[in-house]
C-alpha cells in the first residue's frame, strides 16, 4: 500500500516561528494559493528519490487518487486536505494531531529564551514533559498508535493507496519508528505543504514498515 504523507500548509504561526500544537488556526491566503497550484500536480505525481528507491533519480507515481484521506482534526489539516483531495470524505484520526506544548503553546524563541523551564526542554532535545503538555516520548507513542489504526483500517477497507495529512512532527515521529532506511527524527523533517511518498512493509502481521519512495516538494 502507498501511503502520501504530507504536512499541512503554512499558518500565521508557522510564518511567525511560534510552537503551534493545539491552536487551531486556519492556513495563510499565501499557503491556500500554493496547495492549489500543487493540486494540479496530483495528476501526475513526480517524487524525487534521494535517499530512497534508486536515489537521485524521479519517481512517476502517476495520478495520485487515494482511497482514503486520513486527517488530523485541526484545521490547517483539514483545509490541506480539502484543498489537494477535494470532494474526498476525510477520514479524521484524533491521534494524528500535533505534540501538545502546553505552556509553550504560541510562543517562539525570542518569547521563550528566559524561561528555565524552556531552557531545561530544549537540553533534553525536547523529551522533557512540556509544562502542562506532554512529553516528547508520549507524543511519539501517540502518533504511532494513531498511525497503526489508519493502516489497519485502510487494510480491512482493501485500499492500496491512502493519503495522511498531519504536522511535521507527528510526520517525524512515526517515520522514525517505522521508517526504512532507518534515519534520525529530524531527518525525517519535510517543509510545510511537502510530502513524503512511502510503501509499507509487512511487519507483525501489518504493513506497519515504511518504505521511503520519495519526497513531494
Amino acid at each position: 500500500m502507498q501511503i502520501l504523507w504530507i504536512r499541512h500548509g503554512k499558518t500565521l504561526g508557522n510564518v511567525q516561528r511560534r510552537y503551534v500544537g493545539r491552536t487551531d488556526e486556519g492556513l495563510t491566503d499565501e499557503a491556500k494559493l500554493c496547495l492549489q497550484k500543487k493540486q494540479v500536480l496530483m495528476q501526475d505525481l513526480c517524487v524525487q528519490t534521494e535517499g530512497g528507491r534508486n536515489p537521485g533519480k524521479w519517481y512517476h507515481a502517476g495520478a495520485f487518487v487515494p482511497d482514503y484521506v486520513y486527517s488530523s482534526p485541526m484545521m490547517r489539516c483539514r483545509e490541506t486536505a480539502e484543498i489537494l483531495f477535494p470532494g474526498q470524505v476525510l477520514c479524521v484520526q484524533e491521534g494524528l494531531q500535533e505534540t501538545d506544548f502546553g505552556d509553550f503553546e504560541y510562543k517562539n524563541y525570542e518569547e521563550l529564551k528566559e524561561n528555565p523551564a524552556y531552557q531545561a526542554w530544549i537540553d533534553s532535545g525536547g523529551q522533557m514533559m512540556v509544562p502542562n503538555g506532554e512529553s516528547g516520548a508520549g507524543f511519539r507513542h501517540r502518533c504511532c498508535r494513531a498511525y497503526e489504526q489508519c493502516v489497519r483500517d485502510a487494510q480491512e477497507k482493501g485500499a492500496q493507496r491512502i493519503a495522511i495529512v498531519c504536522h511535521g512532527g507527528t510526520i517525524m515521529s512515526v517515520l522514525e519508528r517505522y521508517g526504512r532506511p532507518e534515519k534520525s527524527f529530524y531527518e525525517w523533517q519535510i517543509a510545510n505543504g511537502c510530502g513524503i511518498l512511502t510503501e509499507t512493509i509487512e511487519e507483525g502481521g501489518y504493513h506497519y514498515g515504511i518504505r521511503e519512495i520519495g519526497k513531494w516538494e
